[in-house]
């Protein structure tokens, strides 16, 4: 692979069950947050190597690649990969999933997904926590805090 990376994939490896997703919520130069996941072989990646996936994505977008870090990036779960994603690993080692942008300011009248993504673009305390079984309420109020 270009850019040092020491990831490799042969045609036996393109037959993978599962793959490691990794959530990340990077700041964008507009104020907003970029919300991706990097999805690699599950066993096949080292953090480091994950994070500069994360900054070559972001160099895409001609946003600032310094910006991602294991601050903003975390091992989210296993999955079974599609052959769209399976594709994408074999011919360049990772996956990127795009999410929706998460505006910087939240809109008028919030919606629960709305007020978790808020709190974990904003809080890096709070960034991957789980918060089932949190009403609007207890959200609102997290978010008041912040």
């Amino acid at each position: 692979m270009s850019r040092g990376h020491s990831l490799h994939f042969s045609n036996r490896e393109s037959t993978m069950k599962k793959v490691a997703v990794f959530d990340a919520y990077v700041k964008k130069t507009n104020g907003d947050t970029a919300h991706f996941d990097i999805i690699v072989p599950d066993g096949k990646y080292q953090p480091e190597e994950v994070i500069a996936f994360g900054r070559q994505y972001l160099e895409s977008i001609e946003e600032d690649s310094r910006a991602i870090s294991a601050k903003e990036c975390r091992f989210c779960h296993i999955e079974e990969p599609s052959p769209e994603i399976l594709e994408a690993i074999a011919r360049k080692g990772f996956y990127i999933l795009e999410m929706e942008d998460i505006p910087e300011r939240l809109p008028a009248a919030p919606s629960r997904t709305q007020l978790i993504l808020h709190i974990r673009a904003n809080s890096e305390q709070h960034r991957f926590a789980n918060f089932r079984g949190w009403d609007e309420e207890r959200l609102r109020k997290l978010l008041a805090e912040l």
